[in-house]
């Protein structure tokens, strides 16, 4: 696992101009305008997690177009609230899993872990994942759905739901609006780096975001380096398709992080892994470099100079416990 990126002295300063596609925000404002007269129309089931310190309720919320949306809350056992709150979004291929257990949950916060539509076919789990159109899990591909028109692409449906869930949450008397973290690894930090970008636009505070070894970040640059991953389904189909390249990193660039990250307003603790092969470490940098426009004093990277992509692991588990301990006292 050789390093096929930047080094660190050089990736700490990469700061690529990148042009945003045309009427990127008035394209996620008219996403979030479509939805504004949908009910969130919450359900909370309580289900029986098997351990006697943390309740677990089985979420549901109208999510893209009133599709349903699925996650897991955990909380300590008995707690009313109003709590901090820590939102998880999932990696490519992974699903809200088996409520065997919450380290947020158990450290005394809400914990919600939300499915990524569609997918699940990594992941054991006890429920089928939110279909779109058909019924059940889906199969690798979705980088590729609707490359010609950003209004149909798959990640359009996947930013709005966890937007949507920062909604819910806010709504729910077991959580304090005002101490929301968002977290995600992988695809799921591309999607915390979404909600954060979305949140500003809507006037939203967070606390804070935890964004670790981001996909869906410099996605052009990615798509030409990386080795492996979701990314080389955008380079299978383009060997294929090579008339439709401009047209296909125009839709991309729509769902790119690096301009959710130049509009993210709050705090962020982010980490990169320089040898991850999945995800390029200067698309890392690029949307940490990006991240606040300038405007955000508090953000830090965690690097790992010799892990691939699950970087930091638990290790960055246990940093994420402290650095709530210090924001939610």
């Amino acid at each position: 696992m050789p390093l096929t990126d930047m080094g660190i002295d050089e990736a700490r300063n990469y700061h690529p101009v990148v042009p945003e596609p045309e009427g990127f925000d008035s394209f996620w404002a008219e996403t979030l305008d479509e939805h504004a007269s949908i009910p969130l129309d919450l359900t909370a089931t309580p289900f029986d997690n098997r351990q006697a310190l943390i309740d677990t309720w089985d979420l549901s919320w109208a999510g893209y177009h009133g599709s349903r949306v699925s996650g897991w809350m955990h909380a300590p056992a008995g707690a009313s609230g109003p709590l901090p709150l820590v939102i998880e979004y999932i990696g490519y291929s992974g699903s809200r899993g088996v409520p065997i257990g919450s380290a947020f949950a158990a450290a005394g916060y809400a914990h919600i872990v939300v499915d990524p539509r569609g997918q699940g076919w990594g992941h054991p789990a006890l429920t089928e994942n939110s279909p779109d159109v058909h019924e059940g899990s889906g199969a690798p591909g979705f980088m590729t759905q609707s490359l010609s028109d950003p209004h149909g692409h798959y990640y359009r449906r996947l930013f709005t739901d966890a937007f949507r869930c920062l909604q819910t949450a806010r709504e729910m008397k077991i959580v304090d609006p005002t101490r929301i973290v968002v977290h995600g690894h992988s695809q799921g930090a591309g999607q915390t780096i979404a909600v954060c970008g979305l949140a500003a636009m809507r006037g939203i505070k967070l606390a804070g975001a935890f964004v670790d070894a981001p996909f869906l970040c410099h996605m052009r640059r990615s798509c030409d380096i990386a080795t492996a991953g979701p990314y080389l389904e955008v380079v299978k189909y383009l060997a294929a398709h090579p008339s439709l390249c401009g047209k296909a990193f125009q839709t991309l660039g729509y769902f790119d992080g690096l301009h959710f990250a130049r509009r993210a307003r709050t705090a962020t603790w982010f980490s990169v892994a320089m040898m991850d092969q999945l995800v390029p470490p200067s698309s890392v940098w690029a949307a940490y470099n990006a991240w606040g426009d300038g405007m955000v004093a508090d953000k830090q990277i965690a690097v790992y100079p010799f892990a691939g992509h699950s970087a930091g692991e638990d290790v960055q588990r246990w940093n994420q416990l402290g650095v709530l301990a210090q924001l939610f006292s």
